[in-house]
């Protein structure tokens, strides 16, 4: 039985949340998407892969005015069952009921009805740049794209502008290894090298045992670095 779950109407709810709160907090939220996976077709594993690192971010950034794109969308489930959308998270994927991608008609704080790889770099180098002609150079724009989405070509020309630009944005690659077909090419062979690099991976555990220490989400982030 969900305790917390269903008292988060939306992200500012989690700032006030302990530890061990935001812990079974995570459980409760994968119970909620094994529950909807037992009983239609949905994307399962991508997201119960990506339940710590949004209430990461959604503990560190607000985004009622920081920008937040999730490339390809069909992780989305966590980051809508904690923006005021649960009482309906039993519709998803159902006819009338709650979209598996972001729908911006259903929340503000789904901003593009994302569903290809690859665009959320270019969307959201855009915001930040159009917050930055408006005087928002308090926002944040960040962009969380996978291993499989990243060689794409317009990663590639996203990178190459954002380098230029010089914008207020955050890529956070989430490196699964997993996509809908095995990863080829010479990224995913170099980003192969770098996990098993020892330098990388004396690196990994310091920066781990930095994390840990970090109040509420140390823990749950340590456990994400590849």
């Amino acid at each position: 039985m969900s305790t917390i779950l269903p008292t988060i109407e939306s992200p500012h709810d989690l700032q006030g949340l302990s530890p061990d709160e935001l812990e079974n907090l995570a459980a409760e939220m994968r119970q909620a998407l094994c529950q909807v996976a037992a009983s239609r077709t949905a994307h399962f594993a991508s997201n119960l892969g990506v339940v710590e690192l949004c209430l990461a971010l959604h503990r560190v950034f607000d985004f009622s005015k920081d920008r937040l794109i999730w490339d390809t969308g069909h992780q989305i489930y966590p980051h809508k069952l904690i923006t005021g959308r649960y009482n309906r998270f039993d519709t998803i994927r159902t006819r009338g009921g709650l979209m598996g991608f972001p729908n911006p008609s259903e929340s503000p704080y789904d901003l593009f009805m994302t569903g290809h790889a690859g665009c959320s770099v270019s969307a959201a180098l855009g915001l930040a740049s159009g917050d930055s002609l408006q005087g928002h150079d308090d926002r944040h724009s960040v962009a969380v794209i996978g291993d499989g989405a990243l060689p794409s070509g317009i990663v590639f020309e996203a990178l190459n502008n954002a380098g230029f630009l010089k914008k207020r944005l955050i890529i956070i690659l989430n490196d699964n290894r997993m996509s809908i077909c095995p990863r080829v090419g010479a990224l995913a062979e170099y980003l192969d090298v770098v996990r098993t690099n020892p330098w990388y991976r004396g690196l990994r555990d310091k920066a781990g045992n930095l994390i840990k220490g970090v109040p509420m989400v140390g823990e749950s982030m340590e456990r994400m670095l590849v």
